[in-house]
């Protein structure tokens, strides 16, 4: 009976989402209008990713976001609301964030650190590549297609990007596992 219990409780999409590293990431589009963020989760938009990563400057937490070939921004986070949520990006401090072309508009979350170089003992933060739809990894060289889940597009033969669950009610943005 456990047995039966067990394998209707997984569902395809148990395998789909990472889980193996935690990601817990909350962003309020109300308090920050008009960020790279807020853009990049319009399904209007869809083909646009943006890079998200945190950094701490003198005790305050900040967020920082790039477009494809965009100057970095820098979003400080100094709020109640936000200073109670936990902010956890992924394996490795970084997500890649925005709605899919290909998949009407989806809103995706993957994880910045290339997913088969994880496991060797590095930290590899995926870079953008060709038209801001590509992230290639500086040490595998291979090179992740967003904008279709993630599947390794040139390269070696490995997985796909690590993807985490992201909900978007319209002015909150929610990544996590």
């Amino acid at each position: 009976m456990q047995a039966v219990i067990l394998m209707a409780a997984c569902g395809a999409d148990d395998y789909e989402f990472e889980n193996k590293y935690r990601c817990n990431f909350f962003f309020d589009c109300s308090i920050h209008a008009g960020t790279d963020i807020q853009s990049c989760v319009n399904p209007m938009s869809s083909g646009l990713f943006c890079m998200v990563w945190q950094q701490s400057v003198d005790g305050i937490r900040h967020i920082k976001t790039q477009l494809y070939k965009q100057q970095t921004k820098d979003l400080p986070i100094t709020t109640a609301i936000e200073l109670r949520q936990p902010c956890i990006l992924g394996a490795s401090n970084g997500l890649v964030i925005g709605c899919s072309t290909l998949n009407s508009g989806e809103l995706f979350a993957f994880d910045r650190q290339c997913p088969n170089c994880i496991g060797i003992g590095s930290s590899n933060a995926l870079e953008w590549t060709t038209n801001g739809l590509h992230l290639k990894c500086p040490k595998c060289e291979r090179t992740y297609d967003l904008n279709n889940n993630g599947f390794i597009v040139s390269g070696e033969k490995g997985d796909k990007l690590m993807r985490y669950r992201a909900s978007f009610s319209g002015t909150i943005l929610v990544v996590g596992n």
